[in-house]
């Protein structure tokens, strides 16, 4: 198997925070073009950490992030995004509440010419009409769901190949969950994008996904069919923290 057979190829990854201890050791993680690829696990295990060093918030003290068969290691945020094509949705604080729906939206695109970012927000518009209806209320007026939505909205508005999303369905009510996840897989079956998201809501996420991968301590645990996982006896122990 080549080392670029994956949209998102992560080698030997080895990542904390600052001065601190290891959160990720030695990790191993695939992801194909066009997929939808969950990573799960208990609190502290490091999904969020392997999400933001994929996504260039988190520098890896060892390994290799390859996106798009491009090593993308040492590649400051920005660049990612505008050369590697990568979009990311944070978990918390993912819009700016004093700005409008459009203003967050095209914070997205500021990196492009006027007449492209235009073209891309009306056709976002198009995609989202409940974002388009409240397109000049400030984003404090949305709902949980709606935010979730904007925040994707503003990371598809750079037209990315790879969408990270960290616990999409983080503080939403069941039936907006269930729109956001059917939103993410839209999204996929629409563009053909590739798709890694920590989620903690498992089966959920497990429902709309390929694969996942479950970490624990740090390390995969199990990496395996989405639809094999929902029926693994370890996946309970080792996603509730019993491992």
């Amino acid at each position: 198997m080549s080392k670029f057979d994956g949209m998102i190829v992560v080698e030997g990854l080895r990542a904390g925070y600052d001065d601190g201890p290891d959160i990720l050791h030695a990790l191993d993680l695939r992801v194909a073009a066009g997929e939808i690829v969950t990573i799960l696990g208990p609190n502290g295990c490091g999904k969020s950490t392997l999400l933001k060093a994929i996504g260039g918030f988190v520098p890896p003290r060892a390994g290799n992030i390859y996106i798009n068969a491009q090593d993308a290691t040492a590649v400051p945020v920005h660049r990612r995004v505008r050369t590697h094509h990568v979009g990311f949705v944070p978990q918390t604080d993912n819009v700016f509440t004093t700005l409008s729906v459009a203003d967050n939206i095209l914070l997205g695109a500021r990196f492009l010419v006027a007449t492209e970012r235009r073209r891309r927000f009306a056709a976002l518009m198009e995609s989202y009409p409940s974002l388009a209806n409240k397109r000049d209320r400030r984003a404090s007026a949305l709902s949980g769901g709606e935010r979730q939505l904007l925040s994707i909205a503003r990371a598809l508005i750079a037209d990315p190949a790879v969408l990270l999303l960290d616990e999409p369905s983080a503080g939403l009510s069941p039936v907006m969950m269930d729109d956001v996840f059917d939103e993410i897989r839209r999204i996929r079956d629409r563009t053909g994008m590739t798709i890694l998201m920590v989620e903690q809501n498992a089966a959920q996420a497990l429902a709309v996904s390929e694969r996942a991968y479950v970490l624990s301590l740090g390390r995969v645990a199990i990496e395996q069919r989405a639809a094999e996982l929902l029926d693994n006896p370890e996946l309970a122990g080792l996603y509730l923290g019993a491992h």
